[in-house]
């Protein structure tokens, strides 16, 4: 049996999507290699959401072919739609040939692509016996529309955009529902992909265009088999995770007599037997309607956890970036979430050194965070990326040194915020799933469902030592003080 690594960066679609990419080529009687292992079958999922991300993956496909210099490559993702030119490039200068190297992005037909790859490779012996090979040859004779090869570059992804949504067999559609996270004990379900919003900054509406979703009951069969799996607790992700069962992610374009579906969606998710906890992966502050309210007070297995990117508290700046709403109506959703549950955790994005963004800018969202009391805050310098509108006026962009000074600034902001936000479950009982279990140092860790980490004694006393110790048990932990970056308390039980 051959071996295979796969590394993923960027979201958690694309950790949805290597998932199910580890499932497809053990279906095929491929292995995962241990680490440090060398294998025949390289597989990098790569993001260009920043310039950073880009060089991330180009790093990660490097380590990977020093590893294993004899290795088929397959470089899949975002960043493999984005600029496939510059990628070839880089496998011709490491000695990588096109016969045992595939770069295909989520316009591609991923399954059948990684098909002929296996199929080319002489290190790799697919069997037509193994479960789901007959399945990639019947798509190697009878390609889908929009498999065809282009060789990407930023220039041509306006063109390539409009082939995309025309296409129906677009990018990991087609890959295997996922079977087990081994060695996590959260689980990722995406239920939408896709995104036509097109934010000023972002890439992804070049590279993940097509609107889709699964259907209700195509997620709650997934998440049946992820909990007889093991795992209780599930992740429900989306590119728009709001335009889940929509075709487009533009607000103004939905029928206003059409319910969204998200709320029954997480409703349903949110009531399966084995299940502890739900959440969501990111929303908008438009997605956050009475009727999601009414569910998140009505069904414990809910997670009181809400990721809303702010980006900017400045409106100017937030209509320069085209979201879709306003600082008004962000804070009016968070007052509605405290108002309506009990200390919900609300944690965000921001954009730091956005183009325009002056010293006024800065402050507001500052101000708006402070109002916010986010839970955490992750920031991120502005990035540009051609061919978005923002690249177009990037010479507004602040100097490095100012963002540098803001980035430091948003950071004691943000550790004041979260250190406030934990303080107050202090002498509280909460309850949690434990993750890790380390002999040494004895220390066990826990996650509630307010996502804060809990670290407690890992050697109980004997009269206590039961399977709740154990990675994935629920627990209910007395928290006696907060830590650097979470909490720290003991088992009640």
């Amino acid at each position: 049996m051959q071996a295979f690594t796969i590394t993923t960066l960027g979201c958690k679609v694309n950790q949805c999507d290597s998932s199910a990419l580890l499932t497809l080529l053990g279906r095929l009687g491929l292995s995962q290699a241990r680490p440090g292992q060398p294998c025949d079958l390289v597989v990098v999922n790569t993001c260009c959401v920043t310039a950073p991300a880009m060089r991330k993956s180009r790093q990660a496909i490097r380590k990977a072919l020093r590893q294993s210099p004899a290795a088929c490559v397959a470089i899949l993702g975002c960043y493999a739609t984005y600029h496939q030119a510059r990628l070839r490039q880089m496998l011709d200068e490491l000695g990588v040939s096109s016969h045992r190297s595939l770069i295909a992005g989520h316009h591609k037909n991923v399954s059948a692509k990684l098909g002929e790859l296996i199929g080319q490779c002489s290190t790799i012996k697919c069997s037509t016996a193994a479960p789901g090979c007959e399945n990639l040859h019947s798509q190697q004779k009878h390609p889908q529309p929009g498999a065809a090869v282009l060789h990407e570059t930023p220039a041509n992804l306006p063109a390539r955009r409009n082939q995309a949504i025309a296409s129906q067999a677009v990018g990991t559609t087609n890959l295997p529902l996922v079977d087990k996270f081994a060695g996590h004990q959260r689980a990722f379900v995406k239920v939408q992909d896709g995104c036509d919003a097109f934010c000023s900054y972002c890439v992804v509406c070049y590279t993940r265009p097509r609107v889709t979703s699964k259907t209700i009951e195509q997620v709650l069969a997934q998440c049946r088999q992820l909990i007889s799996a093991g795992h209780r607790e599930i992740v429900l992700c989306g590119v728009f995770l709001g335009a889940f069962g929509r075709d487009t992610a533009i607000r103004k374009r939905w029928p206003a007599n059409e319910p969204a579906m998200l709320p029954e969606l997480l409703e349903r998710v949110a009531q399966l037997d084995g299940l502890w906890r739900v959440r969501l992966s990111s929303l908008e502050p438009g997605d956050v309607t009475e009727r999601l309210l009414d569910i998140y007070a009505s069904q414990p297995g809910a997670a009181p956890h809400f990721h809303l990117p702010l980006q900017s508290g400045s409106g100017r700046i937030l209509e320069k970036m085209n979201r879709q709403y306003t600082p008004e109506q962000f804070a009016r959703t968070v007052e509605t979430l405290r108002t309506r549950l009990d200390r919900p955790a609300i944690t965000t994005d921001i954009i730091v050194g956005f183009p325009g963004e002056d010293e006024a800018a800065f402050a507001q969202t500052l101000d708006q965070a402070r109002v916010a009391g986010f839970a955490k805050i992750h920031a991120f310098p502005f990035s540009a990326i051609e061919p978005t509108a923002a690249w177009r006026y990037r010479h507004e962009a602040p100097k490095p040194e100012v963002v540098r000074e803001r980035l430091e600034r948003l950071a004691e902001l943000e550790t004041d915020l979260a250190r406030e936000y934990r303080r107050q479950f202090v002498s509280e009982t909460l309850e949690g799933i434990i993750e890790t279990t380390k002999p040494a140092p004895a220390i066990s860790q826990a996650m509630t469902d307010r996502y804060l980490t809990v670290q407690f004694p890992a050697d109980l006393p004997t009269s206590q030592k039961t399977s709740q110790k154990k990675p994935g048990s629920i627990v209910s932990l007395r928290i006696d003080s907060t830590t650097p970056t979470g909490l720290s308390g003991t088992i009640e039980r």
